[in-house]
Order: C-alpha cells, then sequence, then structure tokens
C-alpha cells in the first residue's frame, strides 16, 4: 500500500515583525530572562531604523484668535486686502465717508472686511467726535483769552489726530498682512458694531 505524496496547502501570510530587544512580560515588566540586555539600551526608533518622522501638522486657528475672528481660518483674498487698506487709507485723508461707504457695500461679503471697515469707520467718527469736542473746548475758552483757546484747542486737537493716526497706520498694516487688528477700547468708541 503506497501512500499518496500530500500536497502543501497554501502558505499562511507572515506574522508581522517585532522590533529587536528584550520581550517583557506584561505583569513584571521585567525580560524574559530576568535581566537586562547585553548590548545596553536600545536606541528609541526614528528615521535611522527605517521608520518616517511623525507628520506636522499645520497650526489651526481658533475661533476668537486674533487671525480667526468667527472662524475665518483661511487668508483675506487680495480684493479684500485692497479694499480694507483703501478703507484706512481714506479714513485718513477723508474722514468717516469713504470706509463708511466701504463697510455698507461690502461687508456682506466677508467677515474681513467687516471687521476692518468697521473698525475704520469707528476710528473716523471717534477722531470726528474729538475734534468737534476740541473745536467746544476752543470756543469755551475763547472767552477768556484767543490765545489760550488756540494753544490748548489745538495742541489737544493735534494730539489726538496723531494718536488716530497712528491706529489707522497700524489697521493699514494689519489689513495688508491678511491680520485683524484690535483697537482699544479706551480710544476708539464702538459705534459700528464688529462681527463675532
Amino acid at each position: 500500500m503506497t501512500s499518496k505524496p500530500t500536497r502543501p496547502g497554501p502558505e499562511p501570510p507572515p506574522l508581522p515583525r517585532r522590533p529587536d530587544g528584550p520581550r517583557t512580560s506584561r505583569h513584571t515588566g521585567r525580560g524574559s530572562r530576568g535581566h537586562q540586555p547585553e548590548h545596553g539600551p536600545q536606541p528609541a526608533p526614528g528615521p535611522a531604523a527605517g521608520r518616517e518622522p511623525p507628520a506636522v501638522r499645520e497650526p489651526v486657528a481658533r475661533p476668537g484668535a486674533p487671525g480667526a475672528r468667527g472662524g475665518q481660518a483661511q487668508r483675506a483674498r487680495d480684493a479684500d486686502v485692497t479694499s480694507a487698506t483703501f478703507g484706512y487709507l481714506g479714513a485718513i485723508f477723508l474722514g468717516p465717508i469713504i470706509p463708511l461707504v466701504i463697510y455698507l457695500l461690502k461687508a456682506k461679503r466677508s467677515a474681513f472686511m467687516r471687521f476692518h471697515a468697521a473698525t475704520a469707520v469707528n476710528l473716523s467718527l471717534t477722531a470726528a467726535l474729538y475734534g468737534i469736542s476740541c473745536l467746544i473746548l476752543g470756543g469755551l475758552l475763547l472767552a477768556d483769552s484767543i490765545t489760550v483757546a488756540l494753544v490748548i484747542a489745538l495742541t489737544l486737537g493735534f494730539v489726538l489726530w496723531l494718536t488716530m493716526l497712528k491706529y489707522l497706520i497700524r489697521g493699514v498694516i494689519a489689513a495688508n498682512r491678511g491680520e485683524e487688528f484690535e483697537v482699544p477700547s479706551w480710544i476708539c468708541a464702538r459705534i459700528v458694531p464688529l462681527p463675532g
């Protein structure tokens, strides 16, 4: 009686390779032989050991962060940056007229435009209110002396104008970078509401 030769079956898939090093017990944390490996501590696997370095994620802007008001995590478009810059420059030379027109025409397009247009309008309107206050103060001091009225009213008006100019220029720089710029509430009244 002769036996038929058996055919070998399909080979099982290869088992995943374990990293070289001592095997440890789950309960004791010690090697299976009860002592440390003879070759010293094993280096941590890294790019040299054939593994890829971990992927680096891009930072995600949080809602409420300076550059991400209202969940706006993407950079502003070039047209929005140009309009926001033009609004600040118009506020420097012509007062609240140009930023108010930009706010009314383009504020619904993006939160970036709404923020910068509202900031430019608020700064220019606050500067106009400060100017009117300086005129009233100068008129009251005029009853005493023309010299006192001119010195105090013009000096105060000039200092307020320089302060507003500083914040408008900072707004131009922030708009050109595609960022948002917070003006302190003690210097600028919030007449037009900001988004968010």
